[in-house]
């Protein structure tokens, strides 16, 4: 891997509770864990039938040097597009990257 290819600029980001309100109910808030530079490339793409509409669902790889808090409990933000983590994956098990294999989902016409 060369490291000229970790081009684009991610975070990850999990949702925690936080306090509750005036009514009693608990306010849940998107907190950022980390940033880093990432290889994104489309994985494969595939349609399925969901309550008889179509929907899409667009698989991505995304490369980055290895993190050990990374898991499969968070999303990852660039720009405006969310991905849900699926499986991350230390290859060769060598700790010098991750390859995350995650989803973002759009909804069909």
């Amino acid at each position: 891997m060369n490291i000229g290819d970790l081009n684009r600029r991610i975070a990850f980001v999990t949702y925690e509770d936080v306090e509750e309100n005036a009514i009693g109910l608990t306010e849940i808030e998107e907190k950022e864990l980390l940033t880093c530079w990432a290889k994104i490339e489309p994985a494969r793409g595939r349609e399925y039938y969901e309550a008889q509409k179509i929907r899409t669902e667009n698989t991505y790889k995304i490369t980055i040097r290895y993190c050990k808090t990374v898991d499969d409990t968070m999303l990852i933000r660039y720009k405006t597009q969310t991905f849900e983590i699926q499986n991350v994956v230390n290859p060769g098990m060598a700790n010098r990257f991750l390859e995350i294999y995650c989803a973002e989902k759009v909804r069909g016409k």
